[in-house]
This record gives structure tokens, sequence and C-alpha cells, in this order.
């Protein structure tokens, strides 16, 4: 129901988890603050049931499954392929298999299905287009946020991520792509008739979520007595095999997302990458700021659900020690990526992030500070947007402003049109 308050964050808490893992209580989900949410939910948290679209969309069908190379009870299902599969070492290892190029009305959004991607619950769900009228055009992929879960207690009892027991599906795609405060938002960035908008002629790609996963999972467990699909990796990489016939004549694509779709981003950035070849593929990730593993090792442990997600298998190869301290990815990046362009934006107090990895607001703004130490310098290629306050996602904010007075919004701009004054706007 578009009523449903929804949060495009990751919300948990360490403290509350434990403290009711001890008590063996039942919890229902908690209410998400509507003060984090940038739009409002899309679909009856019950409803099973989804509409199927019309178009004929079929992808090319691959294995489902899991990766059995973990601590955790896996179902009888085939495995899925081995993410180590032949590319590249200087990016990692991803397979890519082209498929059909993905036809639509321009201007408009369309329900894409995919029948081999699937939901943590099992049912197929898809992607959302809107194709640019103009030729070649740039292409703009947003991936979702929405929380994020890992256990049963998590997923089942307190159900922490978004979609991840209902599934998503063309009723749900339908009600966000006409949200005001969302999709359709005016003047936001996927506004067609909005000059402002940096994105006004790209081809749009929507990745919803409901994997639980960050978009980075790869593998199939059981939680209790019901199997979780934490597949939101292989998703995605059905995706990209029809999203690059689709724009074949683009030279730019932009990876974003907000939240657990920031993470996401971030995580997927590699194999964006190497899916697209020569085009370039640049980051825009909104609030989901990777810790130093100094401040997670005074928090939730990073196993607590990289282990269940199976990121060992998803992280890129050459970057050794992102399974275990996820803001070694910038570092990566700084490398691999040294002619690209990536930005963070991010509340100094941002009020989702603390409890997901299980520390104080004070120690979030420590680690945040301490990454924008090491990684945003002036010298590196990429930049950070910072507002100096409490909150949580800034892409459905794009007239919000630093005490710079720069905007979201032009700060975006500057990034994705390559002007050579784009710097770090922050406190």
């Amino acid at each position: 129901m578009p009523g449903r308050p929804r949060a495009l964050a990751l919300a948990s808490t360490s403290l509350l988890f434990s403290s009711l893992a001890a008590c063996g209580s039942s919890a229902t989900a908690p209410e998400r603050d509507a003060a984090t949410d940038a739009h409002q939910a899309s679909g009856d948290a019950g409803k099973t049931s989804r509409d199927s679209a019309t178009q004929d969309t079929s992808s090319p069908s691959r294995d489902a499954g899991h990766d059995t190379g973990h601590d955790v009870e896996t179902t009888d299902a085939a495995p899925l392929p081995d993410a180590s599969d032949a590319k590249p070492p200087s990016l990692g290892d991803a397979s890519f298999t082209p498929g059909a190029p993905i036809t639509a009305t321009a201007a408009q959004w369309t329900w894409v299905p995919f029948p081999d991607a699937v939901c943590a619950n099992g049912t197929a769900t898809g992607i959302g287009v809107n194709l640019s009228t103009t030729k070649d055009a740039r292409v703009l992929i947003y991936l979702e946020g929405g929380g994020a879960c890992w256990s049963e207690l998590t997923c089942y009892s307190l159900m922490t991520a978004s979609y991840f027991t209902t599934g998503y599906g063309e009723a749900d795609f339908t009600a966000e792509s006409t949200d005001a405060t969302y999709l359709a938002q005016p003047g936001g960035f996927f506004d067609r008739t909005s000059a402002a908008n940096p994105f006004q002629d790209y081809s749009y790609v929507y990745v919803p979520y409901c994997t639980g996963d960050v978009h980075a999972g790869y593998n199939v467990t059981q939680l209790g007595t019901t199997t979780a699909n934490f597949v939101g990796w292989k998703n995605f990489g059905e995706y990209l095999d029809r999203l690059v016939p689709t724009f074949t004549g683009t030279d730019r694509v932009i990876l974003a997302g907000s939240s657990a779709g920031g993470f996401g981003a971030a995580l997927n950035w590699w194999r964006t990458q190497q899916a697209f070849g020569g085009v370039r593929v640049d980051l825009l990730d909104d609030s989901g700021t990777a810790m130093p593993a100094a401040i997670t090792a005074e928090g939730t442990p990073l196993s607590t659900f990289a282990v269940p997600w199976n990121l060992a298998a998803t992280v890129p190869a050459g970057c050794t020690s992102c399974s275990t301290d996820l803001s070694s990815l910038y570092s990566y990046y700084d490398t691999v990526f040294a002619t690209h362009r990536a930005a963070l934006l991010s509340y100094t107090q941002d009020t989702v992030l603390p409890t997901f990895f299980g520390v104080t607001t004070a120690e979030f703004t420590t680690g945040l500070d301490d990454d924008l130490a090491a990684y945003f310098k002036p010298t590196d290629p990429f930049k950070s947007f910072v507002i100096n306050a409490a909150g949580h996602v800034l892409f459905f904010s794009p007239t919000l402003a630093t005490s710079a007075n720069v905007t979201v919004q032009q700060f975006v701009t500057q990034m994705v049109t390559d002007d050579a004054a784009w710097t770090d706007d922050g406190p």
C-alpha cells in the first residue's frame, strides 16, 4: 500500500537483536523512522502474489542455487556458478553472458521481468527502465535501498529488510515509479522536465531490492525452517547480461544507489565496469558508508552478515581484505579506477548506519572522518559531499546544501559533467 512507511535504510540494532535472541522473543518489525525515509513504500507487506508483465522480455537462463563454502546450512539446490570463473585479475572475476537487448517505449517507466532473478522468498523479480529519447544517451543505474538481514531473527522476526518476505513485482514497481516523493519526485534526478537535472536526458535503470543482502549476496541458505535466497549479486549479473547489449552506444554509465543500494553500487562497481568494457562506469554512493575495521571491531563483526551472504565470493578478487574490511574497497578502487569518478554522499551523524554496524553515532562520525582523510584527499579522483547534521539518504534531497551553499544537485552535476572544479564539499 502506498501509505506504508518505507526505509531506504539499513535498520538493525545489534543490542536489540542480542537481547531478543537471549529472551527468545518473536518481535514484529519495528517502525522505521519516518525522518530517514526517502519515500513511501509501495506494496502491501502481506502481499505474496505479484502481477506479471505482458512484455516479452525474458532473459537467458542461468543456474540458481548456492555456494557451500561457508559454515551455514544450505539447501539442496544446484550450486551457484563459481564466482572465480575467468576474468581479468586487475578487477576480479565475474561471468558475463550477453543476452537480448531490452526494448521499451521511451520516456516512460516500463517493468521488465527476469524469470531467473529472484527475491529472498524465491519469487521472480525484475527491473524498471525508462529509456531516453536521445540516441546513445548516457545511463543512470540506480540500486534501491531498504534495510538488510542475515539471520532468522533479523529476516523473519524483526523483518529489517524490505520486500524480503513478500517479494517485489510489477505492482510494487508501479507504485514506486509513480510516487511523487520517490521516482516521480518533481525536480529530482529522474525528472525529465527539470532543466537543472544532470540526468535529464539519460536512460534510467531502476534495480529493486528484495534480497536483504545489500545487492551483494551469493548464497542460498536455511534460516530456521525457511529457505533464504541471498542472491542480490547473482540477480545483478542477470540484469547486466541484458543491460550491456541494450546500451551499446553509450559513452558513460553512472552506477548509483542509496543506503543498502549505496553499498550495493560500491560492491558491484568492479563487475559493472568489467561488463561494460571500454565504457567508463562511475560510482555515486549515497549513504552506503563503509566503516574502517577499527570502528567495526567495536560493534557488529563483519562476519555476522558476510558469511551468510557469502561476500567472500563477490568482492573483487584483487581486494584481498575487502571481505573483512569493507573500507578497503575505497583504497582498491582508488588504484584500479584512478581515471574514473566516484562520490560518497553522507551525513556526519547518520541516523541509521550506526545501528547496522553496532556502533555509536560518535564512532560512526569518527569512521567517516577516517575514510575521508584516507581515501578522499584533494589529489584523489573520488570526492565526498557531507552534510554536517543528522540524517540518512541525500539522493532525494537535490536542493539540500552544505555550509558552503553547494547543493546535492550542483555537486552531482559537476561530477557527471567532468567539471574540473569538482571538489569535496562538507564541514
